[in-house]
């Protein structure tokens, strides 16, 4: 009885002595590399390569995700979405972009924990950005539209637990943890399809399912009404979201200001707007699109007049048959294969403006030329003899760097053939009066776009630099204006070579696209965003677009009319993106950060042989 009291005496001493080797053993203590500058120009140089790569793809995906539908209808040929998506975006990162950033964009780390570390971090955000930008660039390459915002955050959540385990990462939903992320896979979808199905239904009722001549005369007449609704929450998206300086202005700030500007678009709508559609649909003249602005000044008739189908005799009369020649006369050719898009419009007529007759096609038996491009043929000489350095011309530079612009992008394909003839089809005419619409929706969605999600590949790189500079650990911090400029072209280079990956497969294999549904379903993620966005509601822009598109599809009454497979594939995009960018980050950070680290003195990376002792 004495020995146990004897113990229980020492019991309680040894654990209190426990206790405290672990607190102190715990106990976080500062690097010596605390407060020291410009430490690991490795680190700063692979950094940067990588930040290239992250905005890359968001550019490639991101970015041709928004402008998918534009493209799908024929609103925009390729060319002209990637060179309105490249001169908005860039706008909206250098004149909208954030000049401070989150240390760790998603918050779901407390960047506290790395105070006394502070090249550990930077050497984690670089992680992100590879973890990130590989998953991104493997979703693009596999036409999967994913959130590049997600791809952040599960690699930020890589970087944390791999540092501190499960409990350095924050998880609660209150919190705007992880569950919040997952919580948005099915808000973001629904919210925004819910808000385009009642968008297009409205369309439907009101203007589509007249007649032609009075589906026409209706729709011009209600443009006022549509040009208020859409320029509204264009407005108050751009100060709800996509001004990041105005996100947090009150509400006796914004709304104000968003109807008082959705009213200002309704005037201009009634003055400028529905005249210049009526002359240009209904009258028939050749109006080009910058004439909307003055087209009450313009005289009618003044511009002349197009004919918007070749009449049945032309059709039906038989093609002149050129004679043959003799094989000397013979000049090089582009030949035609069956199939091939031909470039279609009416003269005067400016890129994807109302009055221009979209590229369709598809590619059924078509032949394929040299390098493996459609409709193409090396050039030869008078002698049957293929002339030297012709395969490599300007032209087949450009099919390689940026094969979406010699491609019918969006193009009807013949295998959805049975989803496009189960969807309502309205009279082209008709559908011509909201390529305005849907036009102005995809050039302020692309400046939000360019002031805020560019910060997903700039922000872990400006982690790095402000590290790198101060050698501490800011909580904000500041993003260089050439940093801006340096993840935009990023970006830009991104949406040019590899945009055309996701334009094709959102374009019409999702359901038919047409401009009065892809104005619904822009202006459905938009206001889906802007509302979510100041009540706290955790939504993703990519899945907004992909759940409205979906919704406007099921509008049709027929489920065939939507492509559920690809459909399926995308839900699927989005599950497994954090988990795989987490996996690939925390793995190269683990990697990397316990890897063994040459002495100084024995000669690594100095350029020169040390001596052998």
């Amino acid at each position: 009885m004495a020995t146990k009291t004897s113990m229980g005496r020492f019991m309680l001493p040894a654990a209190l002595l426990a206790a405290t080797l672990v607190s102190v053993a715990s106990k976080q203590t500062d690097s010596p590399e605390v407060g020291v500058p410009y430490l690991y120009k490795g680190l700063i140089v692979w950094s940067f390569f990588w930040a290239f790569l992250d905005a890359f793809t968001i550019g490639a995906n991101d970015v041709a995700n928004a402008f998918a539908n534009a493209v799908g209808c024929g609103t925009l040929t390729h060319r002209s979405a990637c060179l309105v998506a490249c001169i908005f975006e860039f706008i909206g990162v250098i004149a909208l972009g954030s000049n401070v950033t989150d240390t760790i964009r998603s918050k779901m780390v407390d960047v506290g924990l790395f105070t006394h570390d502070p090249y550990v971090l930077a050497t984690g955000m670089s992680m992100v950005n590879v973890g990130s930008g590989g998953w991104v660039l493997a979703a693009t390459l596999l036409s999967m539209p994913v959130s590049t915002t997600h791809a952040v955050v599960g690699a930020v959540l890589g970087i944390g637990i791999t540092a501190f385990g499960w409990n350095g990462v924050v998880w609660d939903f209150n919190r705007k943890g992880f569950l919040s992320v997952v919580a948005s896979w099915f808000i973001s979808p629904v919210l925004a399809g819910t808000l385009a199905a009642i968008f297009y239904m409205t369309v439907k009722i009101l203007i589509l399912k007249y007649p032609d001549e009075v589906a026409l005369n209706r729709g011009i007449k209600l443009m006022p009404v549509y040009m208020f609704f859409t320029f509204g929450t264009i407005w108050g998206f751009m100060f709800m979201k996509g001004i990041p300086a105005l996100k947090k202005a009150p509400f006796s700030t914004t709304i104000p200001l968003t109807v008082g500007l959705g009213v200002f678009h309704a005037i201009l709508g009634f003055v400028l707007v529905s005249p210049w559609l009526r002359r240009t649909i209904t009258d028939k003249e050749n109006l080009p699109w910058y004439t909307i602005f003055y087209s009450p000044c313009v005289s009618v008739g003044s511009m002349g007049y197009y004919t918007t189908f070749a009449s049945d005799d032309e059709e039906k009369a038989p093609k002149p048959q050129l004679a043959p020649q003799q094989p000397s006369q013979q000049q090089p050719v582009q030949q035609q294969f069956p199939g091939q898009p031909q470039m279609m419009g009416y003269p005067g007529q400016a890129m994807g403006m109302p009055g221009q007759q979209p590229m369709m096609g598809s590619y059924p038996g078509q032949s394929m030329g040299m390098g493996g491009y459609p409709g193409t043929q090396q050039q030869m000489s008078p002698y049957g003899m293929p002339v030297m350095g012709s395969a490599f011309g300007v032209e087949d530079f450009g099919r390689s760097i940026a094969p979406g612009f010699y491609q019918d992008v969006g193009a009807k394909r013949e295998e959805d053939a049975h989803l496009h003839t189960s969807a309502f089809q309205a009279d082209s005419m008709v559908e011509e009066m909201f390529k305005f619409l849907q036009l102005s929706s995809c050039c302020f969605f692309s400046l939000s776009h360019g002031a805020n999600d560019v910060a997903n590949a700039v922000g872990p790189f400006a982690s790095v630099w402000g590290v790198y500079s101060t050698g501490k650990v800011e909580k904000k911090a500041p993003v260089p204006i050439w940093i801006l400029i340096y993840g935009g072209v990023a970006l830009d280079i991104g949406l040019i070579t590899m945009g055309h990956h996701i334009m094709a497969a959102l374009g019409n294999r999702l359901t038919l696209t047409s401009p009065s549904r892809g104005f619904c379903i822009e202006l459905g993620a938009m206001f889906t965003v802007m509302v979510a966005s100041k009540v706290g509601i955790p939504v993703s822009t990519t899945h907004c677009i992909s759940g409205a598109t979906v919704a406007v599809g099921m509008c049709n009454g027929n489920m065939d009319a939507v492509n559920w497979r690809l459909f399926a594939v995308i839900f699927g995009g989005w599950i497994i993106t954090c988990p795989a960018a987490a996996f690939v980050t925390g793995m190269l950070f683990w990697g990397v950060v316990s890897s063994p680290k040459p002495l100084p003195t024995n000669g690594f990376f100095t350029g020169s042989v040390p001596t052998v002792n």
